[in-house]
């Protein structure tokens, strides 16, 4: 009796014709759920990937939303592990590193707050959590270093006025501006951002160390506390 043949596989050779349109013409035609399928293929293999894809976009809306999701979240996704969600979420960060160096190739200055909340609105993109960082900047006001003083809120930081203190006489800087951002994106200060900020001031000056400002960065719009009068000279 004569073997039956095996049903022939609708996806044979998808792959490679996807990668195919991918080198001769870039991401420019391909949807959105075509760019994560073929993003998949690297942490999912030998399976279909454009069913996840959909998922991917139903549960966050756009493909920026889903790459720059935390590893943690991503995974709670059906289909999604621990090796596809830190592929997708490498994607983002990769994206993001390089969009910092060259804002700071261009120049990131503190005498130009433009510069400096171009950078920041960088920094924090797509961060989900309160984060805290000091930027030292030498005496012609060009940024030399960054930290990220904590995960968490800048009333914890104000704390650590030691590590502060610390970071900018081991960078040499003169100037210093601290940011954080507020998750909800809205950058008006509370009133723990303002006591920080006078705290901070305070053990600064008291070294000899210019706080040039302190910046919240909310959803596109950044509060300054310098150009709002708080902050000055002590």
């Amino acid at each position: 009796m004569k073997k039956q043949d095996a049903p022939e596989n609708p996806h044979r050779g998808h792959r490679e014709n996807v990668r195919r349109r991918y080198i001769l013409g870039g991401l420019e035609v391909f949807a959105p759920h075509e760019v994560l399928e073929l993003l998949l293929f690297y942490a999912i293999p030998q399976k279909d990937t454009n069913p996840l894809a959909h998922r991917l976009l139903d549960a966050y809306g756009s493909l920026a939303r889903v790459v720059s999701a935390p590893v943690s979240e991503l995974q709670t996704i059906e289909g999604v592990g621990e090796r596809t969600a830190i592929l997708l979420s490498l994607t983002f960060q990769i994206n993001r590193s390089i969009r910092l160096d060259a804002l700071r190739s261009r120049g990131v200055n503190c005498s130009f707050p433009e510069t400096v909340e171009e950078y920041l609105k960088e920094l924090f993109s797509g961060a989900k959590r309160e984060a805290v960082y000091e930027l030292c900047f030498n005496r012609r006001g060009d940024l030399v270093m960054k930290h990220c003083m904590a995960n968490g809120s800048i009333a914890s930081v104000s704390t650590d006025i030691c590590a502060l203190t610390k970071n900018v006489l081991l960078n040499h800087a003169e100037r210093v501006i601290i940011a954080h951002n507020h998750p909800d994106g809205d950058p008006r200060p509370s009133n723990d951002d303002y006591d920080a900020t006078t705290r901070i001031q305070k053990a600064f000056s008291a070294v000899h160390i210019r706080l040039e400002d302190h910046i919240i960065v909310g959803d596109g719009e950044c509060f300054s506390f310098r150009q709002s009068g708080f902050l000055k000279d002590l």
